[in-house]
Formats: structure tokens, sequence, C-alpha cells
């Protein structure tokens, strides 16, 4: 058992040494996805009529926000190491989640966008809800949309602050890179 603990271990290790990208990135998509299969169920749910949910429903919601914040960051810490694995080579690499990147562009660019825009819409969404609970709405109906208000900033914070870590970190791997110096 302990030899195979550690052969694990040690297949981890050189994974995330050499692509850490692939194995942070699916984690981070799987966080990611739950929360949107979760909000999807809810929306179904709310279509077919049903306005209260039982533990099993309230639990889930919990998990969407965990796995949705956690899952942001841990995804954006899996792309912020292509530049730390650059300044340790000294030269631009992308490695992508499926051995190639899936755009032309870095990842990260999206990033200040989309954060943008899920601040902006949690935002909203907290507003509505207040506004709507000084027209009397109980906390029994605003808190699953104050608990997806809270998800989406949180999450938009993430982004704009890798969005910002990773400038910053491609800048230093491009100001080490030796085409730099040689120029």
């Amino acid at each position: 058992m302990r030899d195979g603990v550690r052969f694990l271990e040690t297949i981890v290790w050189t994974a995330m040494t050499y692509n850490p990208v692939r194995i942070l990135g699916l984690i981070g998509l799987t966080g990611i996805a739950t929360a949107v299969l979760v909000g999807l169920a809810l929306l179904a749910l709310r279509l077919q009529g049903v306005t209260t949910l039982g533990p099993i429903g309230i639990y889930a919601v919990f998990a969407a926000v965990v796995c949705g914040a956690a899952g942001t960051s841990v995804f954006a810490l899996g792309a912020s190491f292509n530049y730390l694995v650059s300044l340790f080579h000294q030269r631009p690499i992308r490695q992508g989640l499926f051995k190639k990147p899936l755009f032309e562009a870095p990842i990260e660019r999206f990033f200040l966008p989309l954060g943008g825009a899920s601040i902006l819409a949690g935002l909203t969404i907290s507003v509505v809800s207040l506004a709507l609970s000084f027209r009397g709405w109980s906390i029994d109906r605003l808190w699953l949309y104050l608990s997806g208000s809270a998800m989406l900033i949180m999450i938009g914070i993430q982004l704009a602050n890798s969005w910002l870590e990773m400038s910053i970190l491609r800048e230093l791997s491009e100001r080490h890179s030796p085409e730099s110096t040689n120029a």
C-alpha cells in the first residue's frame, strides 16, 4: 500500500512538473461544470414550478457555490503555471489542457472581461434582490438569488485577480526570454 501511494505521488508530481495546467485545469473545469449542472437543474426545477428545496437541494446549492468558486480558482492557478514554467525555462511556453492550447490567444486574455461580466451580473442580482426585499419578499424567496450573486462576484474577483497576476507573469517571462535579451 505504501509503495502504491508513493508510486501514485511520483506520477502526479511528475505530471504537475511538466504540465500543471492539464491536471489543475481538469480539476477546475470539473468544479465549474458541477456548478453549471446544479444551476441548470435548479433552473429546470423552477420552470417545472418547484419553489422550495429540501435538504439535498439546499446542499446542492452550497456545493455549486463552493465548486464554482474553487473550480475557477484552481483553473486559473493551472493557467498561471504556464508563465511560471516559462520563467524557469527562460522562454515562452504555452501548454494546453488537452496537449495544445484550445484558443489561439492565451485563455487568460478572457479572464478580465469574463470577471467584469461576472461581477456586474452578481451585483445586478444582489441589487434586484435588495429591491425585492423592500417590496416584501422574504429571505425564503431571496436566498437562492443572493447565493448565486455571491458566487458570481467571487468568481469575477478571482478572474480579475488571475488576469492581473498572469499579465505580470507574462511580462516577466517575455522580459527574461533569450529573444528579448538579444534584441
